[in-house]
């Protein structure tokens, strides 16, 4: 399906671009943990990116709801190369800041991107291929993980980490021309323009599933700080520790998109079920004492969660209205975001007081103890017709397309 629909311009796209992010990412929390030492520079420097989401992930929304959402890509990316190259200053402590200083200029770029991206797929994709399409979304993480973050250990312990941010600059520049070819998906002008006018709606279900995405978050908010941690420090391997624990997220994001693909009927109660197996397999790499074992944990985290975030943004995407699709997206960006910033900076401040094996411990134990939780309250509240009328018309979809 991705040689023939339109959407394979986002998804190349996307590629170049992540890749690219990729580098730099692994390139600037080693360069870091070299200068400062600190597991919480690493923490502030993961929750920085974040903080722009607060405010511009809704503003960004609202931009797809009323313009050309392929424009608003370009130009997000072309803004953001002088400022990914500007990391090529950066050589002693004291110019650390500049480090923060860009990160969050870049975050501001990609706080108003994801929407635009993900207001953009609903839109050009028929819902009977959502949940295809999204599975496509966690495999394209996947290969970014595994080409960026693998090859970009690599790249910056044979090359140094000035190649990996040359690479990321240019990265942008290739993913702006490749999202070039992608036309606009038919729709009147004066209908967006109308239509964005009116406020959001919020129902139950949306809410819920809201606050589903907030317990993952905030799992992941310390999963991401660990990562740089057990790789460089714990097991004491450096920018190749960082990579092989990124590429080992994304060989499971790529084993999600051929599980998910086959899932036909799905809702609210299976992601929760998914969502507290990803918080016991955390719990699992927190004990883990060698390090091949701790890599196959993390395939296994990155399988889990890539099908039910996949499931997810399927489910929203299938029943949220066509014109609030930007807005609600810009706004869920933004919470959860903000969250995931909140956990980095959190844990890295716990870093500098316990050790990273007890913070992996509460990590999954978040992810466990809220997916219970919300489990219990699906199960107590599902006969209201908030939460019901919407999953039996994915469902009755879902059983409609397999007849077919």
């Amino acid at each position: 399906m991705i040689r023939t629909h339109s959407y394979r311009y986002l998804f190349y796209s996307g590629i170049v671009n992540g890749i690219g992010d990729r580098f730099s990412q692994v390139a600037v929390l080693t360069l870091l943990l070299q200068l400062t030492g600190s597991g919480l520079a690493v923490g502030a420097a993961l929750g920085l990116r974040v903080v722009p989401y607060l405010l511009l992930s809704p503003l960004g929304g609202r931009l797809a709801d009323r313009f050309h959402k392929k424009w608003l890509l370009v130009l997000t990316d072309v803004f953001r190369i002088p400022f990914a190259l500007s990391f090529l200053l950066v050589d002693t402590k004291e110019m650390v800041w500049l480090v923060f200083t860009t990160m969050f200029v870049l975050a501001c770029g990609e706080a108003v991107y994801q929407p635009v991206r993900k207001s953009l797929i609903a839109t050009i994709v028929e819902k009977e291929d959502l949940v295809k399409v999204n599975g496509w979304e966690q495999l394209l993480l996947g290969v970014v993980l595994i080409a960026g973050s693998i090859t970009g250990g690599v790249v910056a312990y044979v090359f140094g980490t000035s190649f990996a941010f040359w690479l990321n600059g240019l990265s942008f520049v290739a993913a702006a021309v490749l999202v070039l070819p992608l036309k606009r998906p038919p729709s009147s002008s004066h209908f967006e323009k109308e239509e964005t006018k009116k406020r959001v709606h919020w129902e139950g279900w949306m809410i819920f599933v809201v606050v589903i995405q907030l317990v993952g978050a905030t799992m992941d908010g310390a999963f991401n700080v660990l990562i740089s941690v057990y790789g460089a420090e714990t097991f004491h391997l450096g920018e190749l520790g960082v990579g092989f624990l990124y590429g080992a997220l994304g060989t499971g994001l790529v084993a999600s998109f051929f599980f998910s693909s086959k899932i036909k009927t799905y809702g609210l109660p299976l992601c929760l079920a998914l969502l507290i197996v990803e918080g016991m397999l955390h719990l699992l790499a927190s004990r883990m004492a060698n390090f091949p074992g701790l890599w196959m944990t993390f395939v296994s985290i990155a399988l889990i969660g890539g099908v039910w975030g996949a499931l997810l943004d399927a489910f929203l995407m299938k029943n949220m209205k066509a014109e609030d699709q930007g807005r609600v997206f810009g706004w869920m960006e933004s919470w959860t975001n903000v969250q995931l910033g909140l956990m980095m900076f959190a844990s890295g401040w716990f870093l500098d007081v316990f050790s990273a094996r007890t913070l992996g411990l509460w990590g999954g134990g978040i992810g466990i103890i809220g997916g219970v939780w919300l489990l219990f309250f699906y199960f107590q509240f599902r006969k209201r017709q908030a939460f019901t009328s919407v999953e039996e018309g994915s469902d009755v979809s879902c059983r409609n397309k397999e007849r077919e």
